[in-house]
């Protein structure tokens, strides 16, 4: 029988005096070998599909599906192809617990999560909601760009990622129960998994069991926009983050957010950002 290879990562070749947090947007390969690590790691799969090896288990993976991997475990991601075109993308955050805990304790109601830290093998969930996307690319932002308040912002947005994680945990240890969504909830998820489709009012009104009109009403006291203002802020984030993480051309960022017509794209996109796609793509480079 051939002998694993596991190695130790340590924190020490990531973090420094300043930030006991690190944050990569990683193409995952077959040149790192399974490993170990002195810190606690969250992880997020992006794009793609792949493996997550941990001991002898192997488990599928694809983009939504997340991961908080404790001190001592160990893991690698694999990706399903070395073809150029087919990356597994994974997010990963990793922070030492020295930092951890008197974070943690320094939040009013926070002590909760102190729970995240000591969890005995890996935890497995998927964001059908989008929110783990939206938390880890920002993370990704705050902690590439060096500017103002930024170890602030790293924290604030690490604090919610926990909460996440533990209101996802506290739903796995409740038979994958967390709460009972209700139907807008249902709705909202659906909009923002698949916001490059085109859904009707119509539509959504039906599977909602209501009228049109009352729908509007309800769509609106949940979110505060119309169902086209929500979409629209939606598919403009999503393009927000190709423009930044990707050299497509517009076009086709156009096109992979739901939006055939170039030009409405680019009225739509100033509208939401002020900028145009590519205004806002050059400052994002020179920043």
């Amino acid at each position: 029988m051939t002998k694993r290879t596991v190695r130790l990562l340590s924190g020490e070749q990531y973090f420094n005096d300043k930030l006991h947090i690190y944050v990569n947007r990683n193409s995952e390969s077959y040149d790192l070998t399974e490993h170990y690590h002195d810190f606690l790691e969250l992880s997020y799969v992006s794009e793609g599909t792949g493996t997550h090896h941990t001991g002898d288990e192997c488990i599928q993976v694809s983009s939504g599906d997340l991961f908080l991997i404790p001190m001592g475990t160990s893991h690698v991601f694999r990706p399903a192809s070395t073809a150029k075109g087919n990356p597994l993308i994974v997010y990963n955050c990793i922070v030492t617990l020295d930092m951890l805990n008197p974070l943690i304790s320094s939040f009013p109601g926070a002590h909760l999560l102190q729970r995240l830290l000591h969890i005995p093998s890996i935890f497995h969930a998927q964001d059908h909601s989008g929110a783990a996307h939206q938390l880890f690319t920002s993370l990704y932002r705050e902690y590439s760009i060096e500017r103002s308040e930024q170890e602030a912002a790293l924290y604030a947005l690490l604090i919610q990622l926990l909460i996440l994680f533990a209101r996802m945990y506290d739903g796995t240890e409740r038979n994958n129960r967390i709460d009972i969504p209700n139907k807008m909830d249902n709705l909202l998820d659906l909009l923002q998994m698949r916001y490059a489709e085109t859904f009707t009012t119509s539509q959504l009104a039906s599977a909602y069991g209501v009228g049109e009109r009352q729908f509007q009403r309800l769509f609106v006291k949940h979110t505060g926009m119309s169902l086209t203002q929500y979409v629209q802020s939606i598919r403009v984030r999503a393009a927000c983050e190709k423009l930044i993480t990707t050299q497509l051309k517009i076009s086709s960022i156009a096109e992979a957010v739901g939006y055939m017509n170039t030009p409405f794209f680019y009225e739509i996109f100033k509208k939401h950002t002020g900028y145009s796609p590519r205004e806002y793509r050059n400052q994002q480079q020179n920043r």
